[in-house]
Order: structure tokens, then C-alpha cells, then sequence
């Protein structure tokens, strides 16, 4: 685990600067299974569009902390604290000090929270295994041993009920270790690891607007990181600087969030022969979903040189079969990746596959006067990548 955070910083700094003197070979428009960006549609694909009238302010530390929670301490015992004593217009600190804390963490309110490690993400490591195949009975064990960490009254407790009181298996959403329900939510230098192995288990999941994820590690295998659970509610997410792995649709959501000098690694820990990175379901009168720039795009010694991974594919949240997608209705996911390095992982002639919940074959225009915005196709696009699968 230490190494990770060190190694995401060093080869990000090294892309970044090999980026100034490696020119990409990918030309435009593309082919139909591979489709590039010219010059002019890029444009339209920067940070600030994906934001609109949010900058994401930096993250500052302060001098002393609001709450210290030490190792042995609960971190939710301390955001359940902050959130009762703040106000909208007050940001409240959480410091973690080193440590394994094995618990869920769950942030819900209208209090602004900060909440930050030591000196490295892999200081501060935030556990749990938990799947979507775990029963209701086990998680209000594991999660809420005896009813005592999330109470009626508690800020957390809706999050919690809406878990606890299913039948039968939780399933995808409420397998999330840490969860975020709180607008301009705040996160810095801390590991959130789903260690479950058997189906889809969340590391993070975001379901709030002006969130900042900084210099943070998020480990798992199938939906280690879904942004933007609400697609009904515009909820904006800027990723800087972060490690992420998973193998299977590992970044996922219907949120604008933007991955900015990130590493995304590939992992085989779960004994998979393929993989699939992105799967964005981003609302249909929405022109930005996801966009990845300065990054790099990365695999373990399972995958590097297999081309047995897939960028992308659509999730298509809701839609049960490719006869039921509605262009213009139903969610059509959109990325941009763009400026990156992809390593040798990829099928570099079909790097994106069917929608994962519909089976919607991949589709897309290269004709020059093309509609990005154009529902009827697949909005999954690259521009000015290199490296060996570029």
C-alpha cells in the first residue's frame, strides 16, 4: 500500500513532462469502432465546461483541525459531530490520523466538510468488504454492529435506513464504503478500499454536486468509484491527482466529473481475463459526462501487453435491452479522453463494447459534420492520446 500514492505522483509528473516533447498519432475523425476528436470539437472539451459556474477551490489545510479522530477512533462519529455543530456557510475540518479504519463512512447534510490525511493517501486506510450480494441481515451486522454506530437522528441514518430496510441482497448502491451526500464535500490525501471479490462492491460513491477528491487512493474491483448516483440532480466532481483500479466498469456514473493528472490501473487481482475501465450514463440533454485529461491509463502484469481491456462502454442506467434505448431519453454516456497516456492494455481496434445494462452495440460518426451531442450514437471519444495503445 505505500507505494501506490508515491508511484501515481512520480509517473503522473513523468507523462506530464514527456507530454511536451511525444506527439499523439491519433488522427482524426477516426475509424467507426475508434473515433478521434479534430482540433475544433476538442475545444469544446475542457475543464471548465464540464464545471460551468463552479471552480473547484483548493483544498487548504488548516493550522488546527475542527475534529481529530486517532486510530481505534470512528471516523463517522466525528462527521456525525461536525455536521450537528456546523452550518451551510461555515467549512468544518476532520483530520484522520495513520491508521486501518475498518468501517463504512457515510456524509449527509448541508454542512461543507474537509476531510484530509497525513502526509500520504496510503497513511489514512479506509476498509470494508462489502457486496452487492451481501445479504441485509450481514450488512446491518457488519455496518451497524448492534445499532450503534447510525442512529435515528443521526445525519447519516436516511442513508443508512434506505440500506437496512431491503429484503433479501443490498445490491450495487448500497455497497458503497464511503458514501457522500453533501455538496462541496472535501477529500484529501486518504485510501477508501471495497475489499469484496464476489460482485459489485463501491469504494466511494458520490451523490452530491461540487465535490473535490484530491491526492486520494480508490481500490476495488467491479464499481470501485461511481460519481454522480443521481442522474435527475446536476452533481459536478473534480478527481486531481488520484489512484484508481478495478477491473470492471470501475468509474461509473451519470455525474460532469473531470479526471485531471490521475492514474487508472487495471488490476487482476480478481482473476478476470477482461476488463472495462469507464462506463459513464451520463442524462441525455447533457453535453459532459466524463472527461479524463493528463492521465494516465495503466494496467498490472495481468493486463499489460493481454489488449484485454476496454476503455469504455455506456451504462444505459435503467434501460433492460438495446430495443428499449430512446435516443434523446434514455441516458447516453458521455467521455472525452484526451492528452493521456495509454499504456498496452487495450484492443486498440475496438476499445469500446456494448452498454453494460442494455447490450446497445457500440456505434458512432465519423462524418466530418458530425453532432457530438447526437443521442443516436455512442458520445465516447479520444483526442491527442499516446503511449503504446494510443
Amino acid at each position: 500500500m505505500g507505494s501506490i500514492s508515491n508511484y501515481h505522483l512520480t509517473l503522473v509528473a513523468l507523462v506530464v513532462t514527456l507530454h511536451l516533447a511525444i506527439s499523439s498519432h491519433q488522427n482524426y475523425p477516426g475509424t467507426e469502432t475508434r473515433p478521434i476528436l479534430s482540433d475544433d470539437e476538442a475545444s469544446k472539451y475542457q475543464e471548465e465546461n464540464y464545471f460551468g459556474d463552479w471552480e473547484p477551490e483548493e483544498i487548504i489545510i488548516p493550522d488546527e483541525p475542527d475534529y481529530i479522530v486517532k486510530a481505534g477512533e470512528s471516523i463517522q462519529e466525528s462527521v456525525n459531530a461536525a455536521i450537528k455543530a456546523g452550518n451551510s456557510s461555515t467549512r468544518k475540518y476532520i483530520k484522520i490520523e495513520a491508521g486501518v479504519y475498518t468501517e463504512t463512512v457515510y456524509i449527509a447534510g448541508d454542512v461543507p466538510l474537509t476531510i484530509y490525511g497525513g502526509d500520504s493517501a496510503s497513511d489514512v486506510h479506509i476498509i470494508q468488504n462489502i457486496s452487492a450480494n451481501t445479504h441485509i441481515l450481514d450488512y446491518m451486522n457488519l455496518v451497524n454492529p448492534e445499532g450503534a454506530r447510525y442512529q435515528e437522528g443521526d445525519p447519516a441514518w436516511d442513508i443508512y435506513r434506505e440500506c437496512g430496510h431491503k429484503n433479501g441482497y443490498i445490491g450495487t448502491n448500497c455497497s458503497a464504503v464511503f458514501v457522500v451526500r453533501s455538496d462541496q464535500f472535501q477529500l484529501m490525501r486518504i485510501t477508501v478500499e471495497n475489499g469484496a471479490t464476489d460482485a459489485q462492491a463501491v469504494a466511494v460513491k458520490i451523490d452530491a454536486d461540487k465535490v473535490h477528491l484530491m491526492s486520494s487512493n480508490f481500490l476495488g474491483g467491479q464499481d470501485t468509484l461511481f460519481v454522480g448516483a443521481n442522474n435527475k440532480t446536476e452533481e459536478r466532481v473534480h478527481v486531481h491527482m488520484c489512484y484508481i483500479e478495478g477491473d470492471t466498469d470501475f468509474i461509473f456514473g451519470a455525474a460532469s466529473a473531470v479526471f485531471n493528472m490521475c492514474t487508472v490501473k487495471v488490476v487482476g487481482k480478481r482473476g478476470k481475463n477482461t476488463a472495462i475501465i469507464f462506463a459513464p450514463s451520463t442524462p441525455p440533454d447533457r453535453s459532459y459526462g466524463f472527461l479524463v485529461i493528463d492521465s494516465v491509463i495503466t494496467g498490472d502484469e495481468v493486463y499489460l501487453g493481454s489488449n484485454k481491456t476496454s476503455l469504455a462502454r455506456a451504462w444505459d442506467a435503467g434501460v433492460q435491452t438495446a430495443e428499449d434505448y430512446v435516443a434523446g431519453s434514455s441516458p447516453n454516456g458521455q467521455l472525452v479522453i484526451r492528452d493521456s497516456q495509454i499504456d498496452a492494455i487495450i484492443d486498440v481496434d475496438q476499445p469500446y463494447t456494448a452498454a453494460a445494462t442494455s447490450g446497445r452495440p457500440f456505434s458512432t460518426d465519423i462524418k466530418t459534420d458530425r453532432n457530438l451531442d447526437d443521442n443516436v450514437h455512442n458520445r465516447l471519444w479520444e483526442y491527442n492520446n499516446y503511449g503504446d495503445d494510443a
